[in-house]
């Protein structure tokens, strides 16, 4: 893929379905790679059906090149009326520091920012000091930690209103 392709950020349909898991498996087997781990996680076991039904029940937004190729996604739910959650962020390994994750993050932000949300939570491994760095510079926090998942997983909040009163947590099942 060319890294200096144009890209335009959209909701998700189902016809982008297929490349969604093709990207979260090559984004999430990078991730294995670059933490030095086997664990097992969901994203590597989805099907296309699961991804469509994200697709119907939340937000989904995919980054797609003017052929109309997925280069990236990322999925917000609703937790409850003041929190959402971020999950299944990946962008394809060749297009990795070329701002389509930070684009995504940033349609994700608004996304949730226009829906009223007081904060955005999320989850990552501890051990992924580039990400863990990356979300720190979006102005995320680690709110606690935990190893409900078989590896330690620090809960990211980034607070959308001066208004602190938020319950997270919904956020700690995820």
């Amino acid at each position: 893929m060319d890294r200096s392709t144009e890209y335009y950020i959209r909701r998700a349909t189902a016809a982008d379905a297929a490349e969604i898991q093709i990207i979260m498996h090559a984004a999430f087997s990078g991730y294995l790679e670059d933490i030095g781990n086997t664990y097992k996680l969901h994203a590597l076991t989805e099907s296309i059906d699961d991804i469509n039904d994200d697709i119907k029940k939340n937000a989904v937004f995919v980054a797609v090149t003017p052929d109309g190729s997925v280069i990236g996604s990322i999925r917000v739910k609703k937790l409850t009326d003041d929190l959402a959650y971020i999950y299944r962020f990946g962008v394809h390994p060749s297009m990795k520091n070329a701002g389509v994750g930070s684009r995504l993050l940033a349609a994700a932000i608004d996304y949730c920012v226009g829906c009223g949300f007081k904060a955005v939570a999320l989850h990552t491994n501890t051990k992924f000091f580039t990400l863990v760095r990356y979300y720190y510079g979006k102005r995320f926090f680690v709110h606690s930690t935990s190893a409900d998942k078989g590896y330690i997983r620090a809960l990211f909040v980034k607070e959308l209103t001066p208004d602190h009163n938020y319950d997270i947590t919904p956020a700690f099942g995820e």
